[in-house]
């Protein structure tokens, strides 16, 4: 008598257990990948090394063709007009120089450890095609200050000469003699600002950070800023 056989169908081994369990797994990898190319569609790019420049806003601040705005690190130009206030003194000739300097040309972007700022800015050293350092020929013409936000402390030497340069020659904004109309003033070591001593934010410097300085003229050698809401 012959033996009895099952007989295995094309349909129930195309719907095997083994079949099943891979279609499941075939569907989450899929999936995974779709998740992961959207995430990496969404990842910032990171910050141009090179760019063009096709606008300057201020004798600070510029716009690259990208559309992206950059903040030059290390210096502060005199503000522009803006809600009703006029202009601060040489305000617009630092913007016609940075556009005299920048505009329409390809520049070199150097970066310090905070790359951004609370606007969403970029911050960079420019360098033109000469290697000129866009802050440095600014300071150079007395068209700002010095203005240093740590950690961003990129060429910190190369911009206090600059920026003395000007002060010793009484060129631009340092034509107006410096006005010392306190005794002292109390410098902080970690913000890289200065301040009237009778200011708030001079009260919660801490100690060991807190420096007294007797010159202005001092304050702004060593690197101190003044601070924008006591304006001494």
């Amino acid at each position: 008598m012959m033996g009895h056989y099952p007989i295995r169908s094309s349909v129930s081994s195309v719907f095997s257990p083994k079949t099943k369990d891979r279609r499941p797994k075939t569907l989450l990898i899929l999936l995974l990948a779709a998740i992961l190319a959207a995430a990496c569609e969404r990842a910032p790019q990171p910050p141009p090394q090179k760019a063009r420049v096709i606008q300057v806003i201020d004798g600070d601040t510029l716009v690259l063709a990208s559309g992206k705005a950059v903040r030059l690190l290390g210096i502060d130009a005199p503000e522009m007009e803006r809600e009703g206030r006029p202009a601060e003194f040489l305000a617009h000739q630092a913007k016609a120089y940075l556009a005299q300097l920048v505009e329409g040309k390809e520049v070199r972007l150097e970066y310090g450890p905070l790359r951004y700022d609370q606007y969403g800015r970029l911050l960079a050293h420019v360098f033109l095609a000469d290697n000129t350092l866009a802050e440095a020929a600014l300071l150079r013409q007395g068209l700002a200050r010095v203005y240093f936000h740590p950690p961003n402390l990129g060429h910190r030497e190369v911009l206090l000469a600059a920026q003395t340069e000007a002060m010793d020659a009484r060129r631009g904004l340092w034509v107006k003699a410096l006005n010392q109309d306190e005794p002292f003033y109390a410098a902080n070591r970690s913000t890289l600002r200065f301040h009237r001593p009778g200011c708030p934010l001079a009260a919660k410097i801490a100690p060991a950070n807190r420096l007294k300085i007797t010159a202005i003229k001092q304050a702004y050698l060593q690197g101190f800023s003044p601070c924008r809401s006591c304006r001494p």
